[in-house]
């Protein structure tokens, strides 16, 4: 499996293999499409003996499930199904870890989105973390762990992946033969990558979505030098779809996150990038979690530009 980046974690691994100090639970711990998955699967490979593209009886894989229909009347059948990772899941698992392992190495179990794990679930999953099993390896990968349990994480070691350089994004793309375009195109999809290789594939080969972004990043520029009667306009043209408003606001965050790295044309001082920062993942949690006035939470997170 070639694994681009993160070595030094990859190392700390191998190093644990090596001197036989595995824990019995991760907790993997960083932003999507980062390559936590990828690493993971690769521990597994390791631990199990086997190769992860073929069928591997000893290595479990939990990803969340959406609510079945019986759930959803029970709950008045809402208008959107919830994924979760149910306590039946994690009984499943206790279940198949309590088995050997067909050739006599470990067995792993890789929890994905495990942020989305249920709290009877994570109850009985803490059972199980527990008492663990000498020859079995637990792995939570979430890019939220202030969602889990802090007695699930006290007893995970907790690895945190940062996002891959620029040249390290380009090495992969090269070894996974993926053509990145021209330069100036190929400048655009790595900056808004943000070192995650699974934003890459999600930029290449969709135009529209590069050209959104580089809208985006013209109109944050712009804001900037705008005054306040056309700060207004935009909070209120941005106001008539809440859902777009707030795919857009995160966009803002990268781009914003981005110019703290030196990585854009934007002069602002870092200090005021943060508070932007600050604002705008404030004004998406009230969007989210309430029914306030959109167009009035824009405008007050406007001003901050």
């Amino acid at each position: 499996m070639n694994i681009i980046g993160h070595k030094k974690i990859i190392n700390l691994l191998d190093r644990q293999i090596s001197k036989n100090r595995l824990a019995h639970a991760y907790l993997f711990l960083g932003s999507e499409s980062v390559g936590k998955f990828t690493v993971a699967l690769n521990l597994a490979e390791k631990l199990t003996g086997r190769n992860s593209q073929k069928i591997n009886p000893d290595l479990i894989i939990i990803r969340p499930e959406e609510e079945n229909e019986k759930e959803l009347d029970s709950k008045k059948k809402k208008t959107t199904s919830k994924k979760e990772i149910k306590v039946e899941q994690i009984r499943e698992l206790q279940r198949q870890m309590s088995f050997f392992s067909e050739n006599g190495k470990y067995k792993v179990a890789i929890i994905d989105e495990a942020e989305k794990i249920n709290k009877q679930a994570q109850n009985a999953l803490l059972k199980t973390l527990e008492e663990p099993n000498d020859l079995s390896v637990i792995i939570l990968i979430t890019k939220n762990d202030k969602k889990l349990l802090p007695t699930i994480i006290s007893r995970c070691q907790k690895i945190k992946f940062g996002p891959l350089t620029d040249s390290e994004i380009e090495e992969w793309a090269e070894n996974e033969n993926i053509f990145l375009g021209q330069e100036k195109e190929k400048k655009e999809i790595i900056f808004w990558s943000m070192g995650r290789p699974g934003l890459i594939l999600k930029l290449i080969g969709n135009g529209d979505e590069l050209e959104k972004r580089k809208n985006i990043r013209q109109k944050i520029e712009n804001i900037f030098n705008q005054n306040l009667t056309e700060k207004f306009s935009l909070a209120e043209e941005m106001s008539k779809d809440k859902e777009a408003s707030r795919q857009e606001l995160g966009l803002w965050v990268i781009f914003l996150r981005q110019s703290l790295l030196k990585k854009s044309n934007l002069n602002i001082p870092a200090s005021k990038s943060l508070e932007i920062i600050e604002k705008i993942e404030e004004s998406l949690e009230i969007m989210r979690d309430t029914n306030s006035n959109t167009r009035l939470i824009l405008e007050n997170l406007l001003l901050k530009f």
